[in-house]
């Protein structure tokens, strides 16, 4: 749904109100005091707001970017939303030993008001569409190779989502005191790809650098089978690099199927397969360590994984006309 409204009204109105909504949110969790009802409520209010809001300003990286560097936006705005997620929670902790919850909250609630002012100043490039010109979303991921896409995806997203839900028991029945280290690891690695060798993907072929991360991909739940020896320090690396430069290759290549106003349904698309594949990893994975391990779902996961570059590979037929390298002029 959000993808069809972003198509045809247009990118800012929903990046407005995803911020107003969030703001909300936060803002009732300063009368929150125990877990309950009110608690579930906010978080549920939270996952509404949330695809308005990044949907639709990660759509609008991809209007304002030229196409020969959309791999390359794709990257670097996702490099700043990796580094909010790493600083947050880490300033939140603080904030909250210093001067307690309330002014936590009163913090993120200022924070989604600033960036629902600062939407205001941005500069909208997309034409909204007519009902009748517009495409559905089912016509566009009944696309063969965009369709293969989102099933890699959602397989990667639930490999992704078995590393960052189980590393940390893992790890402290491992005997690891602090088990931050991993994120800060991942998210460094992550922005130094992302940044540094963001032009990469355009240059040398979007679906051809796809292919290669996702096969260093598999490494990273193996690598925490191997967590006592290995380290947080090098498992995180490890899933920094590869998902940092897999994540914005394989969107570029989901973003080239669409027509470009019809690029906030393939971004809706495209995000919407990789956080069912997170969900379902998280929450299956979890009875079968229960049932086993925790080195048994790592090895499921990078399994997963496996296939789903059986897949990618497989399909380039279907796959590789979206992704040719595109010139590109520094």
């Amino acid at each position: 749904i959000t993808g069809v409204l972003l198509d045809r009204h247009g990118r800012r109105p929903f990046i407005c109100f995803g911020s107003l909504v969030f703001a909300a949110a936060c803002a009732g969790f300063l009368l929150v005091d125990h877990v309950g009802p009110l608690l579930w409520g906010l978080r549920l209010v939270q996952g509404l707001a949330w695809p308005l809001f990044y949907i639709g300003l990660s759509t609008l990286a991809t209007d304002i970017a030229p196409r020969a560097r959309m791999g390359q936006a794709i990257g670097v705005f996702g490099a700043i939303m990796i580094s909010t997620n790493a600083l947050g929670p880490a300033l939140a902790e603080w904030g909250a030993r210093a001067f307690g919850w309330h002014a936590v909250f009163s913090t993120t609630v200022a924070a989604a008001l600033v960036a629902a002012v600062l939407t205001l100043f941005l500069h909208e490039q997309h034409r909204p569409q007519s009902r009748d010109n517009a495409s559905t979303m089912l016509e566009l991921v009944r696309v063969p190779g965009l369709r293969r896409v989102l099933v890699v995806t959602a397989m990667a997203g639930w490999t992704f989502g078995s590393i960052f839900t189980f590393y940390q028991p893992w790890a402290l029945a491992c005997g690891f005191e602090q088990v931050s280290l991993f994120l800060v690891a991942f998210a460094a690695c992550a922005m130094v790809v992302r940044i540094g060798l963001g032009g990469l993907a355009d240059r040398l072929g979007r679906l051809r650098v796809a292919r290669a991360m996702l096969l260093l991909y598999i490494a990273a739940p193996l690598s925490l089978v191997w967590l006592p020896t290995l380290g947080l320090l090098l498992t995180g690396g490890l899933l920094g690099i590869s998902h940092g430069m897999f994540f914005p290759a394989l969107n570029a290549v989901a973003v080239d199927f669409a027509p470009a106003n019809e690029r906030g349904k393939a971004m809706a698309a495209y995000n919407g397969a990789f956080n069912v594949g997170f969900a379902s990893g998280s929450y299956l994975l979890g009875y079968v360590a229960i049932a086993t391990s925790f080195p048994t779902i790592f090895y499921i996961s990078a399994a997963t994984c496996a296939v789903a570059f059986g897949l990618l590979v497989s399909g380039q037929s279907t796959v590789s006309a979206a992704s040719v390298p595109t010139p590109v002029n520094d």
